[in-house]
């Protein structure tokens, strides 16, 4: 099975927690997600149906989208692309997030100097693990429902780049995130509907953590489980 999400990549946070000096657009772009295996696997030592989810997403600020300062061609305006590819681990029964594994590419392109001095800004990886699985979803999904839960969750993070370093990502403890469904139908954000069809009767869930500050959202398709937005943040 395969899933296409129209994806809304937002790296402010990101790209503060790093430290660097810029100003990004929302990037765009599509996210696919394949189940590739269906496994059993040990959760707290419960022998637990998992789904290996295999996902790939292209996203792009768009030309003049981004501003870089400090670069070594000094303050520049262009595009920024990453390329995400990951796999995550699905408990079967709820869609509960078990292992989150992903890697993105970062390149800059600086429209203002020709456009043909890509810059490869970093490869960043993190492996996050949620102890217990962090739960989504709490089925079935009623519009105005909320929830919340305590887990404890861990990255380790690496990689490279000449801006910062990639293992200042790292971080474990405890969390407690809460979630929403704040709407029902045809998924629209931003006053454009999605390009895909068949998800009608959609639900958007948004999360946030400990502190309020959001985690993103995402339209949940009941019918097909596919074709919808999604935010990451």
């Amino acid at each position: 099975d395969k899933y296409v999400y129209e994806t809304q990549f937002d790296v402010q946070q990101l790209i503060q927690q790093a430290n660097v000096s810029a100003t990004l657009q929302t990037l765009t772009g599509d996210t696919i997600y394949e189940v590739v295996d269906i496994l059993f696997i040990s959760v707290d030592n419960v022998q637990t149906l998992a789904y290996k989810m295999e996902i790939d997403g292209d996203f792009t600020s768009g030309n003049d989208g981004a501003y870089i300062e400090d670069t070594p061609l000094g303050d520049v305006t262009g595009k920024l692309d990453i390329e995400y590819q990951g796999e995550d681990l699905i408990r079967v029964r709820d869609l509960a997030v078990i292992n989150s594994d992903f890697t993105l590419d970062v390149t800059f392109d600086p429209y203002n100097l020709g456009g043909f001095l890509r810059q490869n800004l970093a490869t960043i990886s993190f492996d996050t693990s949620y102890d217990p699985p962090k739960e989504k979803y709490d089925f079935p999904l009623h519009t105005g429902d909320q929830w919340y839960m305590e887990f404890f969750s861990s990255t380790v993070a690496g990689g490279s780049s000449d801006y910062f370093d990639p293992n200042e990502f790292d971080t474990a403890g405890p969390e407690n995130n809460s979630w929403q469904i704040t709407a029902n139908g045809v998924p629209v954000e931003d006053n454009k509907n999605i390009k895909y069809t068949g998800c009608d009767d959609s639900y958007k869930i948004n999360e946030w953590n400990t502190t309020g500050v959001s985690q993103g959202f995402n339209w949940y398709c009941p019918a097909v489980r596919y074709n919808s937005w999604m935010r990451v943040s």
